[in-house]
């Protein structure tokens, strides 16, 4: 898998976090690896002690609220609605699943992706997950992996939800990227970094307060929740797996965050196309 791209176009991330685990759909006649996946834990909802503090902190998670602001004024008889990003880390109570690829001459590459993403949301709710599916699990940043079935009980959310690559150009950038990050970060140049601690690290130039999305280019606010080439075969997965579009964005190039809510006890139909 050292070769497969995810759905953000990055290359994976083989090594788990505290709490962490990698899903793998096998290919039982083989033994090949088809597709994957890795589940992030939701951070903490409580205040934490200084020293547990600094390390939940590596893991923050910021994201754009794509909302609406009214400008209305009837002494002026003025009624302007602005699209407006605010930023916000909303996200620090759901799972992540990240790291979807799939193996490049695998074919139905979605539908299998589908499967893994059933088999990671059914293993949430104590269902008992398929045999082609493993999870290896880290209970601890420095532990050694130890395959298990399905994720710990007591790590079971009631959201998840994917980050997906955003828009590009026919050039493959992202318009995006260029309205509005590169104006705080010029020295990156015209490509945004990679991997969560730079998405952490380019938080902390972007300003809190609303962004009104009008005051970018077109190009730029034309692309806001738009996907990319990497994540087509991901959208295709999770549109079959119940997930569906949210309210929030990525802060780099405006990739739309995907969500889906599980509710105890009710079990989604299985995939049988994406």
């Amino acid at each position: 898998m050292s070769g497969w791209r995810n759905q953000l176009g990055e290359p994976l991330s083989m090594s788990l976090g505290a709490g962490q685990s990698l899903w793998v759909l096998v290919d039982p006649a083989r033994d090949r690896p088809l597709a994957c996946a890795r589940v992030v834990p939701a951070l903490p909802a409580v205040t934490l002690p200084p020293a547990q503090a600094s390390a939940a902190s590596d893991g923050l998670r910021f994201h754009f609220r794509v909302g609406k602001l009214v400008h209305v004024s009837d002494e002026l008889q003025l009624y302007n609605p602005q699209q407006i990003l605010l930023m916000g880390n909303d996200l620090c109570d759901a799972t992540e699943i990240t790291d979807l690829a799939v193996d490049p001459e695998a074919q139905e590459g979605a539908l299998k992706l589908g499967h893994l993403l059933q088999a990671i949301v059914g293993g949430s709710m104590g269902l008992a997950s398929p045999t082609s599916a493993r999870s290896t699990t880290s209970t601890a940043a420095s532990a050694s992996p130890a395959l298990a079935t399905s994720p710990a009980p007591e790590a079971v959310p009631t959201t998840f939800y994917v980050e997906l690559q955003g828009h590009r150009d026919p050039k493959g950038q992202s318009p995006f990227w260029r309205g509005l990050g590169e104006r705080f970060l010029p020295e990156q140049g015209q490509a945004p970094g990679v991997g969560p601690k730079w998405r952490r690290d380019l938080a902390d130039l972007l300003p809190a307060l609303p962004l009104y999305a009008s005051l970018m280019d077109d190009a730029s606010c034309g692309c806001i929740g738009r996907t990319g080439p990497a994540a087509q075969t991901a959208v295709e997965a999770l549109q079959a797996a119940g997930f569906r579009a949210g309210a929030y964005v990525k802060i780099d190039d405006a990739g739309p965050c995907w969500q889906r809510e599980v509710v105890p006890g009710v079990v989604a139909p299985p995939v049988t196309s994406a």
